[in-house]
């Protein structure tokens, strides 16, 4: 019997090295396709004031957000809007740059006091959800109160969940039918 080759012995080493190349290019692609983000403090100090302040705080006291923005609604006569979302997810960010817009933002701070709750920290998360009666089953999630502290309506049936399909000037026509008509309808349905 001849001895094995050096040949032989490294075959099984390159594919194990080729599996790996394949199985690594195939998380990234999945994450690309995915629009998997990558929350903007998890990044180095260098790369996060390029990205600017991720939208949903998790340093952010939610309780007393919420507090403020409903004694702010009731003063300034307008609605609450209190969005709960993560930075990880792609319609939470896109939503929140849609509101930010300049096509949106003028009408949304015209009606609107608005409080973005950051869903990451499930303990913090659970005690507002507790404090508001509801609990997050999907994200984005919008509440919407009256000035005068009354529940409007929500958008528990994922009206918002595909807010990355979204344009800013859906989701200002959205704002409208909650403002005009006390009515939620996700932007897709509207007539």
């Amino acid at each position: 019997m001849l001895p094995p080759s050096l040949n032989d012995r490294a075959r099984p080493a390159r594919l194990w090295s080729w599996l790996g190349a394949c199985a690594l290019a195939a998380v990234i692609g999945v994450a690309v396709f995915y629009g998997v983000t990558v929350e903007p403090s998890l990044l180095p100090a260098s790369q996060q004031q390029a990205v600017g302040q991720p939208p949903y705080r998790s340093d952010l006291n939610a309780r007393a957000a919420i507090e403020a923005g409903k004694a702010s609604a009731a003063a300034s006569g307008k609605m609450l809007m209190v969005t709960f979302g993560a930075n990880w997810c792609p319609d939470c960010v896109t939503l929140h740059r849609n509101l930010h817009s300049a096509e949106t933002r003028a009408y949304a701070e015209k009606h609107f006091e608005i409080v973005e709750i950051d869903v990451g920290d499930a303990k913090k998360s659970a005690a507002v959800q507790r404090d508001l009666g509801i609990s997050v089953n999907v994200i984005p999630l919008a509440v919407f109160y009256a000035p005068t502290g009354e529940l409007v309506g929500d958008t528990f049936g994922g009206e918002l969940k595909p807010s990355r399909h979204y344009s800013s000037r859906d989701i200002r026509d959205f704002l409208r039918e909650v403002v005009d008509y006390h009515r939620i309808v996700s932007p897709d349905q509207r007539q």
